[in-house]
């Protein structure tokens, strides 16, 4: 069973930086809420884990289309038999995948 989140995490990022080269903070606050901040820098950012939950969902279904499609194209190019697949369904609001940059 997992751990319940009732204390702040904060982690320092590895790779992620903003535009200047300046490494995040992120915090895994209690009350199910996702912070940034740029190290040494006094702006917060919050998100919703349930909104980062939601992007995670739709980039998912975005990558396996993707790889299908890909699939898709090598077969046909071999001359081989298969069905076009299918795009996955637009079950959230628009702006979920302008957040995304990515075509409806």
């Amino acid at each position: 069973m997992a751990t319940l989140l009732t204390k702040d995490v904060k982690r320092e990022t590895l790779r992620v930086i903003d535009r200047k080269g300046n490494k995040i903070i992120v915090t895994l606050k209690a009350g199910d809420m996702l912070e940034f901040r740029v190290k040494g820098k006094r702006m917060r950012y919050e998100v919703p884990l349930g909104s980062c939950f939601y992007l995670a969902m739709i980039q998912h279904m975005e990558d396996l289309y993707k790889k299908k499609v890909k699939k898709y194209n090598e077969n046909k190019k071999l001359g081989l038999r298969t069905r076009k697949p299918k795009a996955p369904p637009k079950i959230f609001s628009k702006k979920w995948y302008e957040a995304l940059k990515m075509d409806l």
